[in-house]
């Protein structure tokens, strides 16, 4: 350590103020580091919250002296406070997310008119309509504005009300059609006399998510996601049972249904002749048969001589019979409802990637076609994949191109939920290699430079030349010894001692050139 201060202390001025520099910047580097991996590491507690909402919560972190930090319209505390403090500030009802609601009338105003008090409902109720809305995980933000006409006696004219609904999505979430129709129903059921076909959604962009909601114009929306789930799924399952065959992101599919939305419905009664059953049977059967008589008792029967009149020759012989047979003829009635959604025709149309080789003696891959052996199988795959039916016109195409550049597996991002512990990792590791950066590449360079034995001192002290010939004898001698370094630093010492004779020999040089 003597002979490292021995050596700075013979320093120039200008070499020590570098050495100075150097390391008090690698210290320096070295605290910030270690500061920055000390510092405690902070997460979003809130984002996007509104103005009221955002200065009640900085209130009460000001208030619990809770560290905090504004940063793109988020709040962020400590990280390991974060859970904690959503847990007390819902306690207290913070957030209150989409306006103020029915705490406007915890205070009461006895001055305030019927029409203020009016307003101030519709306000309340508008912002608990939209808290209620907003707790579903796809919606970020929501307005709801209430259109309710006032009732009078003496008017004819009913209005009834109406809802507008304004809602912001996170990034990447799209509502269904049943999360609308229950938005719908939620507000109309909460408003007296309003009509669920009066309440109106759009999202950020403009786009009307409640359209055509009562199937007055062509295909509902909820037949359109319909189709197009069917459609997603047969295209799943297509690239699910090819992608392992031909490789991962070669294949392509897309999938067109034509779906019958028809809701029929119909009462069949058939008669089968060939079958009759003996329901009732009816038979009524009648006798008559002849009859002799004396005669009448009277004169002429008693008349000798007198011949007396047969009866059998005014009575006759007759027979009557009458069958009736009922018989129960079988039928059948059916009621028959045809489920609306059949799929009438399937069409499927699938791309498949070639592969990639490399020829011998080259590396540069190039693309080579499947054969058409290939192609049929995958093409029979689909089909059964897919359920293809030729009865009703289904089509199924299997094509191989070349798509665009090498395929190949592109590098899957880090999940956001792993960012956390990677971040804590290097907070600890980065100050360890910045560390020992500085001591291998600024530190041991130094003390290594600054320990090394002097060449003025493995040399023996020389008396400094007083005159320009010595000067130059001793230049001439001490270029054939190979020596540089010692000579020029008592050539600076000479020069800073003889200046007028340091001047006089470079004169001097100047004027033999």
């Amino acid at each position: 350590m003597a002979t490292i201060a021995e050596r700075i202390m013979q320093m120039p001025l200008k070499s020590k103020l570098t050495l100075a520099a150097v390391v008090l910047t690698a210290v320096s580097g070295v605290v910030l580091l270690v500061s920055w991996s000390q510092r405690p590491d902070y997460r979003v507690l809130y984002s996007n919250l509104s103005d009221s909402d955002a200065g009640a919560i900085v209130q009460k972190l000001k208030d619990l002296k809770v560290p905090y930090r504004a940063e793109g319209g988020s709040l962020l505390v400590p990280a390991d406070k974060v859970y904690d403090l959503r847990l007390q500030l819902a306690s207290e009802g913070m957030p209150r997310g989409g306006g103020i609601g029915f705490e406007l009338f915890d205070k009461t105003d006895f001055g305030v008119t019927d029409f203020v008090q009016k307003l101030n409902y519709r306000r309340a109720l508008q912002g608990e309509l939209a808290r209620t809305i907003m707790s579903l995980q796809e919606v970020e933000q929501c307005r709801v504005h209430l259109a309710t006409p006032e009732k009078s006696i003496l008017s004819t004219d009913e209005s009834k009300p109406s809802a507008s609904i304004f809602l912001k999505l996170r990034g990447g979430r799209v509502l269904s059609q049943g999360q609308v129709q229950g938005i719908v129903h939620l507000v109309s059921s909460s408003i007296e006399g309003l009509n669920p076909k009066d309440v109106t959604i759009i999202d950020s962009y403009g786009d009307l998510l409640t359209q055509n909601a009562d199937g007055s114009m062509g295909l509902s929306v909820s037949q359109v996601e319909y189709r197009k789930n069917l459609e997603k799924d047969i295209e799943a399952r297509v690239i699910g049972i090819l992608g392992p065959v031909v490789g991962k992101g070669k294949v392509k599919a897309k999938a067109s249904l034509d779906i019958d939305f028809t809701n029929i419905e119909k009462t069949e009664e058939k008669y089968d002749p060939d079958s009759q059953v003996v329901r009732s049977e009816q038979r009524n059967v009648e006798k008559t048969t002849n009859m002799r008589s004396g005669g009448v008792p009277g004169v002429a029967s008693n008349i000798p001589g007198k011949t007396a009149t047969s009866a059998a020759e005014m009575q006759g012989q007759s027979q009557k019979q009458n069958d009736t047979v009922n018989y129960e003829i079988s039928k059948v009635v059916s009621h028959i409802v045809n489920a609306a959604g059949e799929v009438k025709r399937l069409s499927v149309a699938v791309i498949v990637d070639g592969t990639y080789a490399a020829p011998e003696g080259s590396k540069e891959k190039k693309y080579v076609a499947r054969s058409e052996e290939d192609i049929k199988r995958y093409e029979d795959l689909v089909r059964k994949a897919v359920g293809f039916n030729a009865d009703r016109g289904d089509q199924v195409q299997v094509m191989n191109m070349q798509f665009e550049g090498v395929a190949g597996e592109e590098p899957q991002p880090m999940p956001k939920q792993y960012l956390p512990a990677v971040m804590s990792v290097l907070r600890l590791l980065v100050p360890v290699a910045a560390f020992i950066l500085v001591l291998f590449f600024v530190i041991r360079p130094l003390l290594r430079t600054l320990s090394a034995p002097s060449l003025l001192q493995s040399q023996p002290a020389l008396p400094l030349p007083q005159t320009v010939a010595e000067l130059e004898r001793a230049m001439v001698t001490r270029s054939l010894e190979g020596g540089t370094s010692p000579m020029r630093e008592e050539v600076i010492e000479w020069a800073r001692k003889n200046p007028d004779k340091a001047a006089s020999l470079v004169s001097g040089w100047i004027e033999e050139r």
